[in-house]
């Protein structure tokens, strides 16, 4: 029996070495892990940044230390992110210190080191968990970035709690529209907080979320858009096929300064999978910025005219053809990501020899209001 005991625990000990060695690879892997640019083209005279303004560690009710948070948006491309954990909600309290501004202070040398801006933030979420998240009237949870004491923020009262956050300066916006209800509305709080000048933003896109019935709340009150992940577990990666939502930001500079004066100024885009949603000349700039366009128009036996769009952008363009000649034919595709499409086209017998035509595209994944699209133009060039 003793050396049944003693087999036994000889095998225990090579499985927990294992374990341990297995473990170890893939810490040092996850360390060594590579950066995926994700490019996205500046907008001069402004410089484009992304960021994830929403994001949870072990501090809240999230389920990573900080710096995983820094490390994986260093990897997924990202520039500028925040922790924003609740000021009030510390479910892993009997394990780590209850303090707002910890996250920050732990992910700050890291974030450093690897070039990404870390900006100070906190959730605000009324009532208090573990109270029902959601209003008779519906969601109220707030970030507050560019804090400076993320714990005044932890007050009883909701109102309380935006108050102190416009005390320290801070950019406000309101997460999750259509949190714990089957749609957004105006609720009670929001349109009390917005009346007081208590928030600037709102999230148009979070997590795999986009608000349609909140879009046109962004031009009708001039809200800065945010998309953001709300990240509470490790992230997977895009190699895995994942996206994380992103918020492009068209900076003067490209530093904290810059990225208030961006969100302060409403110079900002959402950004999830294939869609982007934002101002008509900003994702204007970024189609010119992205888009090289070479024609051959020529008409040869057994090669029919093209339109060739070479895309250097990591956002796909999906284009459809929308006004052109009578005597042009043609449809429209996908420009995937750093990659290109040739569009064929057709003419009729009725095509001058010669000269030069422009046509219509509709960018029907790039959305500059509800219920329009970026619509640019083609010039191409007819040989004789």
């Amino acid at each position: 029996m003793n050396r049944f005991n003693r087999l036994v625990g000889l095998i225990r000990l090579i499985g927990l070495i294992g374990l341990v060695a297995s473990a170890l690879v893939g810490s040092v892997s996850a360390q060594n892990e590579g950066r995926d640019p994700v490019p996205v083209p500046d907008v001069p005279p402004y410089t484009t940044l992304k960021g994830d303004f929403h994001l949870h560690t072990v501090f809240s009710d999230g389920r990573v230390w900080p710096t995983v948070q820094v490390r994986e948006a260093w990897r997924d491309g990202l520039d500028v992110i925040s922790l924003t954990d609740h000021a009030e909600y510390h479910p892993n309290a009997p394990d780590v210190r209850v303090d707002g501004n910890r996250a920050y202070e732990v992910a700050r040398p890291i974030a450093d080191q690897l070039g990404i801006l870390l900006i100070r933030g906190v959730e605000i979420t009324k009532p208090d968990p573990p109270a029902p998240s959601v209003l008779p009237d519906g969601s109220a949870h707030f970030n507050a970035l560019f804090v400076s004491d993320a714990n005044a923020l932890n007050t009883p009262d909701l109102m309380q709690s935006l108050r102190a956050a416009k005390a320290q300066h801070a950019f406000v916006f309101w997460n999750h529209p259509r949190y714990g209800v089957d749609r957004a509305e105006w609720f009670r709080p929001i349109a009390r907080a917005f009346d007081e000048g208590l928030f600037q933003g709102m999230e148009l896109v979070n997590g795999p979320d986009f608000y349609e019935e909140a879009y046109p709340w962004v031009a009708e009150r001039k809200l800065t858009i945010l998309a953001t992940s709300d990240g509470h577990d490790p992230m997977p990666s895009r190699a895995t096929g994942f996206r994380r939502p992103i918020t492009l930001l068209f900076v003067r500079s490209a530093d904290a300064d810059g990225v208030r004066e961006a969100l302060e100024a409403r110079r900002t885009a959402a950004w999830l999978g294939e869609d982007v949603w934002g101002a008509e000349e900003l994702l204007k700039g970024v189609w010119d910025g992205a888009i090289t366009v070479r024609t051959n128009m020529r008409r040869t036996p057994g090669a029919g005219p093209m339109i060739v769009f070479r895309n250097a952008s990591a956002i796909p363009m999906r284009v459809r053809i929308r006004q052109r000649p009578d005597w042009m034919r043609g449809g429209g595709g996908l420009i995937p990501a750093q990659g290109e499409l040739a569009l064929a086209v057709g003419f009729e017998k009725t095509a001058p020899a010669a000269g030069h035509v422009e046509i219509d595209l509709d960018v029907s994944n790039l959305h500059t209001a509800p219920g329009r699209n970026l619509v640019v133009r083609v010039r191409l060039t007819l040989p004789a």
